[in-house]
């Protein structure tokens, strides 16, 4: 059959591509696995089984795949198959029993993305950790500043700030993990949509191939589209609360605030203005994630109205533009952990915002509640005259008193220590709080997570390690 030519240089060809250049390998463990099911099962001969595996071994080494696709060849593995029938002859067909490519296809793109989403969870621990030492280490007692709608609102730390963040982290890795866990079964064995006459063995091949299991529903396994929408939809939240992380930071960096800090290796001048320190790593973080949610958005609409069945929405040209948006994702991972890793907080610039902002103030009213037997709103309302008057330490005792009737027995040293950002730090030991006692919690539940993750992401590697072992094993028995 002689295809269009439009058709052959804008479709079959580019398709043709994306096999040689991403995909051939994991086509290459599905055969393996498939051919040593067949022999297993006794559905081919011994003789049949180790003709096959003589031509997939000389496919493997010898031959010279073209860089366009043939005349008359409508995709890689039907270039496969003819190139194995000039090498074993009518045996070569064997190799298709109980199978169709609707299956093996959708094996082939969950093999080939289960490689590239745990390397990206191996990014994202690796991140984590980095993370996690930042805020135990001395860096994450360091005091800054945080923000509500934009104003200075209370004093806190490196380390609360940044383990705020690393609860949003490990909420995406759980979810992006359990999306890992839905893409790795196996549809090899649904064949085109209902299995097959043949006395196949469907978890054979899942363990040859490392796979958790099987896609139960031989339908189900040719037209779910949740393997390449679930992480899309993960990854997406990632790279929303990174973005949102490294505007923050950009803001906190900014001269007009200044309580981040970048080294010189991270910052960029202007070519005209002397003064100019850019912390434009930042700004790259935000468009790179920005270019992998477009893409991750495109894979999503694709399944739009879409038919519920066996698509080309679901084939190759979709998982390596998948697989571009990975590696913007990747890039942002690495850019994101260098950040983190050399940026430090201006403790001077923190005191004095909190100095002119009042950022403090809060637990001057929460004192007098403690300690001089007020109701908030009314602690409140003195410590508000207060701020008003600019911190006149001589008007808040005034206020207290005419409020009150009673003097206010508290010196202005007194009343400075209250005020410290040390202080307000130091009595917030409530869990979750940036005191010592408070980042306790925090810190266990977030190892907690980060020890389960890692766990899980070793058992998935420990388990293709083995498979890989096995397979090759089994195929020279053959």
């Amino acid at each position: 059959m002689k295809f269009s030519e439009i058709y052959k240089r804008r479709v079959l060809n580019e398709s043709f591509k994306n096999w040689v250049e991403l995909f051939q390998e994991d086509l290459m463990d599905v055969h393996k696995a498939h051919l040593v099911m067949l022999k297993d099962q006794k559905i081919i001969s011994e003789k049949t089984a180790e003709n096959i595996k003589r031509a997939i071994e000389v496919l493997q080494k010898d031959f010279s795949i073209p860089e366009e696709i043939p005349e008359e060849v409508e995709d890689l593995y039907f270039l496969f198959e003819k190139q194995m029938e000039k090498i074993i002859g009518d045996d070569a067909g064997a190799l298709h029993t109980a199978r169709s490519r609707n299956d093996m296809d959708n094996t082939v793109f969950r093999l080939f993305l289960r490689k590239r989403f745990l390397m990206l969870m191996d990014s994202l621990i690796k991140l984590t950790n980095t993370i996690f030492e930042k805020v135990e280490s001395d860096d994450g007692a360091g005091l800054i500043i945080q923000y509500t709608h934009g104003q200075p609102a209370n004093v806190s730390t490196l380390g609360h700030y940044l383990s705020s963040f690393l609860a949003d982290l490990l909420e995406d890795m759980e979810g992006f993990l359990n999306s890992i866990h839905n893409l790795n079964r196996s549809t090899m064995g649904a064949c085109a949509i209902t299995t097959t006459g043949f006395d196949i063995d469907r978890k054979t091949v899942s363990d040859l191939l490392g796979f958790d299991g099987i896609v139960t529903n031989s339908y189900h396994a040719i037209v779910t589209s949740h393997w390449i929408e679930y992480p899309c939809m993960w990854l997406k939240n990632l790279m929303n609360d990174i973005t949102r992380l490294a505007a923050d930071i950009g803001h906190k960096a900014s001269c007009e605030v200044g309580i981040l800090e970048f080294p010189d290796n991270l910052v960029q001048i202007s070519s005209i203005m002397p003064q100019k320190r850019n912390p434009v790593i930042i700004e790259h973080i935000r468009i790179q994630a920005g270019l992998a949610i477009g893409i991750l958005n495109g894979l999503e609409s694709l399944m739009h109205s879409s038919p519920y069945q066996d698509i080309n929405e679901l084939s190759d040209a979709p998982v390596k533009e998948f697989y571009n948006g990975l590696k913007y994702i990747e890039s942002v991972l690495e850019l994101l952990d260098e950040t983190l890793e050399n940026v430090s907080v201006n403790e001077q610039r923190v005191r004095e915002i909190s100095t002119s902002t009042g950022t403090t103030t809060t637990e001057l009213a929460d004192y007098l509640v403690r300690n001089e037997n007020l109701n908030f709103r009314t602690a409140h309302s003195i410590v508000s005259e207060f701020v008003k008057s600019n911190y006149d330490k001589s008007k808040l005792k005034e206020k207290f008193e005419k409020t009150t009737d009673r003097k206010l027995n508290l010196s202005f040293d007194r009343i400075e220590e209250i005020l410290s950002p040390n202080n307000f730090v130091k009595v917030r030991k409530v869990t979750g709080g940036p005191a010592a006692e408070g980042m306790k919690p925090v810190l266990i539940e977030i190892k907690n997570k980060l020890f389960d993750i890692t766990k899980d992401i070793n058992q998935i590697h420990d388990k293709i390690t083995k498979s890989d072992e096995e397979r090759e094993k089994r195929f020279e028995m053959i």
